[in-house]
């Protein structure tokens, strides 16, 4: 979250989105802490790098950012049967519940992991390797937004830097970038 005035202290917060309420044009999200916020577009920084870890629920509650919706939706029907089949033997092997996070109108997908700290840590170690299979790559560590955005030092664009509960965080001008081919 970034530019709140009224919530200042919710600056720099992580959070997930939830969906898009149209009534009051305001992002629902879920903060770090479980309290849900109804925000601005302005408000929020949309776009995380692949591999992006929001850790909610004292690391009950695990999302990994993966890539764009448009990604996803390019995917053949067939392969995203077996990727949801894939997350399935993920749930089972460690005991978590593994799925994909697509919310209408948000431009990037994640996976959510859910079950006990230990287990979810465990299931993310693997993600990488379940995912890459797919051409969906992301890190192969659990990541903080610090380690997943390092700015490119040829870059000429403003930045915004936020530091919450010892995270560091840039925010830059989103740019465009090549599309992945398959």
């Amino acid at each position: 979250l970034r530019g709140l005035q009224n919530a200042a202290h919710l600056n720099g917060c992580l959070a997930v989105c939830k969906g898009y309420d149209e009534s009051k044009g305001r992002w629902l999200l879920m903060l770090e802490s479980g309290e849900e916020k109804a925000v601005k577009n302005e408000n929020v920084l949309q776009v995380l790098d692949p591999g992006t870890d929001i850790v909610l629920d004292k690391g009950a509650v695990l999302h990994v950012t993966v890539g764009r919706v448009s990604v996803f939706n390019q995917m053949e029907e067939e392969d995203r049967q077996y990727l949801l089949g894939d997350l399935e033997q993920l749930s089972s092997a460690h005991e978590v519940r593994a799925e994909v996070n697509c919310p209408d109108g948000w431009p990037q997908f994640s996976i959510v992991i859910s079950g006990t700290p230990d287990s979810v840590k465990s299931a993310r170690k693997e993600l990488p390797a379940l995912l890459k299979h797919y051409r969906l790559v992301i890190s192969d560590s659990a990541s903080s937004g610090a380690e997943a955005s390092q700015p490119d030092e040829a870059a000429e664009e403003k930045e915004e830097t936020v530091e919450v509960e010892g995270m560091t965080m840039k925010s830059m001008e989103r740019r465009e970038r090549p599309s992945r081919r398959r």
